[in-house]
């Protein structure tokens, strides 16, 4: 308990010792996992106690601690085993009619009108069309190419 309240202080400074977070996630994860299996608390009150889980490198350790694997390695993996059914599917539904058909279709434009085809491109594509009745401007920041090569 007294390294999880040492994790919540270390959190609310500034600038965090990440190393230190690290290191005190993978001691306490036997009490976590104890208080998990145990009380089974909601999402909210398990961040609450431990706010490091709010951290993407947290996210990624936790998740190599409780499966072995790597989660972006994991999820770009699967990721590209499904992209082509998933192109498919978005292609099927943007030849159809109504705004949710219309909003896959810009998107399929954009993507085709993109000069290269690598796995980045189709990657974006598919993850820009996965939530297409959802409100993304929280989700997606999309940035403009300022760079000076052709």
């Amino acid at each position: 308990e007294q390294i999880r309240q040492r994790i919540v202080e270390e959190l609310k400074k500034t600038e965090i010792n990440l190393p230190l977070t690290g290191k005190m996630m993978q001691t306490t994860f036997a009490l976590r996992r104890q208080a998990i299996v145990m009380s089974s608390p909601p999402v909210s009150d398990l961040i609450d106690m431990w706010p490091a889980l709010r951290m993407e490198s947290e996210v990624h350790a936790e998740f190599q601690r409780i499966t072995n694997q790597n989660l972006p390695n994991t999820f770009y993996a699967e990721l590209d085993r499904h992209l082509p059914r998933l192109m498919t599917l978005f292609r099927q539904k943007a030849s159809k009619t109504g705004s949710i058909a219309d909003a896959l279709a810009g998107m399929l434009k954009v993507h085709d009108e993109q000069e290269f085809h690598d796995i980045h491109t189709r990657r974006t594509t598919v993850l820009h069309c996965l939530p297409v009745r959802e409100d993304v401007s929280g989700f997606f920041r999309t940035c403009p190419d300022t760079s000076a090569e052709p």
